[in-house]
C-alpha cells in the first residue's frame, strides 16, 4: 500500500468538492438556458469560458508560481462569489438576456485561467511523491462526484426555480472554498521560489522548456489535446444539444450526465485504494478509445435511459485515460515550474474547446445532434488509436522520475 496524502489534503480535497459540485450546478443551468435558445448560442457560451483561459492561463501559471498558489486561488474565489451572486439577483428579477450569460461566462473563464493552473500545483506541494497516485485518484473522485451531482442537481433545480438558482449555487461554491482557503492560509501562502524573480517573459519561457524536454510531458499533452476536443464535449455541450432536439426534459438530459460521472468516480476510487496500471500509457490510450466507443453509442440509442448507457461507457473510458496519465504528468513535473506546467495541460484542454464548441454549435443546427456526436466519437477513437503506435506510451511506468 502507498503511503497516505497528509490530512491537510483532504481539507482542502473537501472544499474542492464543494466549490465544484456549485460550479457544475451553475454551468449546467448557464447552458441549458443557453442552448434553449439556439444551438449556436449554447457553443458562443462556452467559448466565453474557453477564450480568457487560452489568452491568460500561462500568465496564470507564472504569476501562481512566483506569488503563490493561496493568494492567486483566493482572489479567484472572492471575485467569482461577488460576480454570480450579483447575477443571481439580477436574474431573479427575471432579466437572464443572452449578453448576461455570456458576460457571466467570461468572467468565470477569466478567474479560472489564475484558478486552474494555481489550483493544479497544490498536490504537487502538499503530497509526497509517493502518496501521488492516491492523491490523485481522489481528485478524481471529487471531480466525478461533481460531474454526478451537478448535473443531477442542476436539472433538478433549473426545472424547479429557473436560472438564478444556478448562479446561486455557483455562488455558494465559491464562498465555501474561500472558507477552506482561510484555514490553509499557513500551508499555501508563500511562492515556492521567492527567492527568485526573473523577468515574467523568461519565467514563463522556463516553463515551456520544462515540458519541451521531457517527451512524457509532451507525450500526455498532445493525448490530452485530442481527450479536450472530442470527449469533454460530451456532457457539457453534445448531450445538452441531444436533450434539446430529441425533446427530453432538463432533469432527463441532467441525469445523463450523472451517468456519465458515476463509472469515472469507480474508476476513480478502484485507483486511489488498490493503484492503477504498471503502463498507464497505453491504458490511458486505451480508455480515450473506450470513452469514444460510448460517446458512439450515445448517438445511437434514442431513448435518454438507453443512451445513459453509452455515457457510462465514456465514463468509464474517461475515469481510465484520467486516472492514469494525471498521475504520470505530476510526478514527472518539476516542482519549481509546477503551476506554469499545469497552465500548459490546462490551455491544452482549452485551445481544442475553442474552436470545438462552437463548430458543434454550427454543425448541429445543419445536420441534428446526432450525427455531430457520432463525428466526435470516431475523433476519440483515431485519436486513441494513434497513442497505442507511440513508443513514447509503451515505454511510460507507474512513475516517472522528476529529471534534475
Amino acid at each position: 500500500m502507498s503511503a497516505k496524502p497528509p490530512k491537510l489534503f483532504w481539507l482542502w480535497l473537501g472544499g474542492l468538492a464543494w466549490t465544484s459540485i456549485g460550479t457544475s450546478i451553475l454551468s449546467f443551468g448557464l447552458v441549458w438556458t443557453a442552448v434553449g435558445r439556439s444551438a449556436f448560442l449554447g457553443g458562443i457560451v462556452l467559448t466565453m469560458v474557453i477564450i480568457p483561459r487560452v489568452v491568460l492561463l500561462l500568465l496564470g501559471g507564472s504569476i501562481a508560481d512566483r506569488v503563490g498558489a493561496w493568494r492567486v486561488m483566493v482572489l479567484s474565489d472572492s471575485v467569482l462569489a461577488l460576480v454570480m451572486a450579483g447575477v443571481a439577483v439580477f436574474a431573479a428579477a427575471g432579466h437572464s438576456p443572452s449578453w448576461l450569460l455570456i458576460t457571466a461566462a467570461l468572467v468565470m473563464g477569466i478567474a479560472d485561467a489564475f484558478y486552474l493552473p494555481a489550483a493544479g500545483s497544490v498536490p504537487k506541494f502538499m503530497v509526497p511523491d509517493e502518496a501521488l497516485q492516491r492523491a490523485m485518484g481522489g481528485r478524481q473522485i471529487v471531480g466525478q462526484l461533481s460531474a454526478f451531482v451537478g448535473p443531477v442537481a442542476g436539472g433538478f433545480l433549473v426545472s424547479l426555480a429557473g436560472l438564478a438558482i444556478s448562479f446561486t449555487a455557483g455562488a455558494v461554491g465559491f464562498l465555501g472554498m474561500l472558507f477552506v482557503l482561510m484555514l490553509l492560509r499557513r500551508h499555501l501562502a508563500t511562492a515556492p521560489n521567492a527567492g527568485c524573480r526573473p523577468r515574467m517573459g523568461e519565467h514563463l519561457a522556463a516553463g515551456l522548456r520544462a515540458i519541451w524536454q521531457r517527451p512524457p510531458l509532451v507525450a500526455v499533452v498532445g493525448l490530452t489535446t485530442a481527450f479536450a476536443a472530442f470527449i469533454v464535449p460530451l456532457t457539457p455541450l453534445l448531450v445538452p444539444l441531444l436533450g434539446r432536439t430529441e425533446g427530453w426534459t432538463a432533469s432527463q438530459t441532467g441525469l445523463l450526465g450523472g451517468a456519465y460521472g458515476v463509472p469515472l468516480a469507480i474508476v476513480a476510487g478502484w485507483v486511489m485504494l488498490l493503484g492503477g496500471s504498471v503502463q498507464p500509457g497505453l491504458t490511458a490510450a486505451k480508455g480515450i478509445i473506450l470513452a469514444g466507443l460510448g460517446v458512439v453509442l450515445t448517438s445511437l440509442l434514442p431513448h435518454p435511459g438507453a443512451a445513459a448507457v453509452g455515457l457510462a461507457l465514456a465514463g468509464l473510458g474517461t475515469g481510465i485515460f484520467s486516472t492514469h496519465i494525471g498521475p504520470v504528468f505530476v510526478s514527472a513535473t518539476p516542482h519549481e515550474y509546477t503551476a506554469r506546467v499545469q497552465s500548459v495541460l490546462i490551455t491544452a484542454q482549452s485551445v481544442p474547446l475553442l474552436l470545438a464548441n462552437p463548430a458543434i454549435g454550427l454543425l448541429a443546427a445543419e445536420l441534428g445532434a446526432r450525427p455531430v456526436i457520432v463525428l466526435w466519437g470516431l475523433g476519440s477513437l483515431a485519436a486513441g488509436a494513434v497513442a497505442l503506435t507511440l513508443p513514447v506510451f509503451r515505454n511510460m511506468r507507474r512513475h516517472e522520475p522528476v529529471s534534475p
